[in-house]
């Protein structure tokens, strides 16, 4: 996990007062690890419902439709590598053995316009994005917690 995450993670881990120090951060009702179609349907597709109410309320552009773990694994990479991040390191981060399938399944071409690469890289490091001046990581973060909840 990059550290960002982590910490974020670990916060609302210790935030949680209703279940064990040692419980998964988002288990499911009966504090069992979540299935694929779970995590999916029921945390991904939710949390991106909540994250694009409070984006619209911002006036912000929504998250893409379809969006699924692999699609954001695939994101995670291609940001990466797209910042200049050692590929061998985005290979570990993921667990992969080669960094040249690593670079071949997940790593899109990005167009990157003037200035463009502020916003991701503000993103991956949690800082305010440098054009707008507001963080759009919140909205997101909010929303997994009410639907962990």
């Amino acid at each position: 996990l990059l550290p960002l995450l982590r910490d974020e993670l670990a916060s609302h881990a210790a935030a949680r007062t209703d279940r064990a120090p040692d419980a998964l951060v988002f288990g499911t009702s009966t504090g069992e690890k979540q299935s694929p179609t779970n995590v999916r349907r029921r945390v991904l597709t939710r949390a991106v419902e909540l994250a694009n109410a409070d984006l619209a309320l911002r006036g912000i552009e929504p998250l893409p439709d379809g969006l699924t773990p692999h699609s954001l694994r695939r994101t995670f990479a291609s940001l990466l590598v797209a910042l200049s991040y050692d590929p061998a390191r985005v290979k570990r981060l993921m667990g992969h053995t080669t960094s040249g399938f690593m670079l071949d399944v997940y790593v899109q071409a990005m167009d990157w316009s003037d200035g463009e690469r502020e916003r991701p890289r503000a993103l991956v490091e949690g800082a305010d994005w440098a054009s707008t001046g507001t963080s759009t990581r919140e909205p997101v973060f909010e929303a997994v917690e009410q639907v962990a909840a």
